[in-house]
């Protein structure tokens, strides 16, 4: 059947083209300002909403699957949708904070870095990856990335620096915060330049930017090299000094302070937060820390005892018992989404949001592996880390599938020559809907799919 044909067959006309070309173009939050009974047609056709939705089309969970009619609907479900936010939020904390820190402490011990040589490169990769995928989304296609950017740093400066400041006080090496507000300036100034310059930020100028960054890593690694080789330079001198008779006492024990000083800078360690964590779950942490006032900052305290890594992997281990011994006894205690000792130490809030929050921390145990040198055998579970082998793949195998399926589907929303695609046709409506596009002979857009 040809393209004639089809058009005497469905009666279509310019206007249906026109019609056709303005829900291709249409944007997606055009769709809040039709009637209700509208929306899930339109969030099915108009392909913008295709287009920046990924795993979860919002639109069509509200007006298709949930039909929302009414204002007060959409309120409470928008509301809904803020607590899942929310929820969201608290999920990514206690992820970072229960899987990912410990494990970014392992890298950066096997890989001897320093805690800063860390900040400035596996854990500033963490912080922007997520900013970088968000700014790559389609729904950001129009945003202004660089206000945001700059935006987002500031409010990680100022407000989160100075929080840290007030709760946790610490020593901030003069030097390092220098060459980082320098290079700081430098990165902003010279995107500046180029935005100003020519409008639009070309391939070898965003190598350039990049190059600033590699430049700055490399900066911070020749100073921790420079760093360990004083070191083994002081420690040389304080052997001498110390062989001499008599020792001259001033001279080496301002040696010994620059020495322990630089050796707290170079050295990363894993330190044992068991009094910390106790102190949290029977709820003294707060009342400690704001005892004196929220306007006081309190005193640091010392640093705690570091944790001895190879007695945690090897205490429970008995070359006498079976290799299997107590197997399913662990993978049950492995996915025990309660923490026992927080239970114990816990009011009844406490005991209480340990509850609320077990379904979400299930699921984390079931698929996410621990690595924490903290635990016994380091967080081991013999038949949980085995059964994460199969099931890891496949979550992120199916996750990869919908997200190529709907950029698929997308790709082919703008493409129909394609595919064949349920368009939007425009017929006589003698009723007159209102709310629908209207056209200049007097008909109105009623919503109705038809093949091509």
């Amino acid at each position: 059947m040809g393209v004639h044909e089809k058009n005497l067959k469905y009666n279509l006309t310019e206007i249906d083209y026109e019609f056709h070309y303005f829900i291709k173009n249409m944007s997606c939050r055009a769709v809040m300002r039709l009637p209700y009974s509208y929306r899930c047609q339109m969030a099915k056709q108009v392909g913008d909403c295709k287009r920046i939705i990924n795993l979860f089309n919002y639109f069509r969970m509200m007006y298709c699957s949930i039909h929302i009619d009414n204002k007060t609907t959409e309120v409470l479900f928008m509301f809904l949708f803020s607590f899942i936010c929310v929820a969201f939020l608290w999920l990514m904390s206690f992820n970072i904070g229960a899987y990912f820190s410990p494990v970014l402490k392992i890298i950066s011990l096997k890989l001897h870095m320093n805690e800063y040589l860390a900040g400035v490169t596996l854990l500033a990769f963490g912080n922007c990856s997520p900013e970088i995928i968000a700014n790559l989304m389609p729904v950001r296609a129009d945003a202004p990335i660089f206000t945001i950017a700059v935006g987002n740093t500031l409010a990680i400066i100022l407000l989160s620096g100075g929080t840290v400041c007030f709760l946790r006080p610490f020593k901030m090496n003069g030097h390092c915060t220098l060459r980082d507000l320098l290079f700081l300036l430098l990165g902003v100034e010279v995107l500046r330049f180029v935005m100003i310059k020519e409008g639009v930020v070309t391939m070898c100028e965003a190598i350039v930017l990049f190059f600033i960054y590699v430049v700055y890593v490399v900066i911070n690694i020749a100073d921790v090299i420079i760093m360990r080789f004083y070191i083994k330079k002081l420690r040389k001198e304080v052997d001498h000094l110390g062989n001499l008779t008599p020792p001259p006492t001033k001279e080496l024990q301002a040696k010994l302070r620059t020495l322990t000083s630089l050796e707290v800078e170079n050295d990363i360690q894993i330190s044992d937060t068991t009094k910390y964590r106790r102190s949290r779950n029977s709820g003294n942490h707060f009342s400690d820390t704001t005892r004196t006032g929220y306007f006081v900052t309190p005193r640091p305290k010392e640093r705690p005892e570091q944790v001895d890594h190879e007695a945690n992997r090897t205490n429970l281990h008995n070359s006498e018992n079976s290799k299997n011994l107590l197997l399913f006894t662990e993978f049950l205690h492995s996915l025990n989404p309660i923490d026992g000792e927080a239970w114990q130490l816990g009011g009844k809030c406490n005991r209480l949001y340990l509850i609320v929050r077990c379904p979400l921390v299930f699921v984390m145990l079931l698929f996410i592996p621990v690595v924490d040198f903290e635990k016994d055998k380091h967080g081991w579970s013999k038949l949980l880390n085995c059964t994460q082998i199969v099931t890891n793949p496949f979550v992120i195998i199916t996750l990869v599938h919908c997200s190529c399926r709907g950029q698929c589907l997308s790709h082919l929303v703008h493409n129909p020559q394609h595919q064949h695609l349920d368009v939007v046709a425009v017929h006589n409506d003698p009723a007159g809907r209102s709310g629908l596009p209207a056209f200049t002979d007097g008909r109105s857009a009623v919503l109705s799919p038809i093949p091509w």
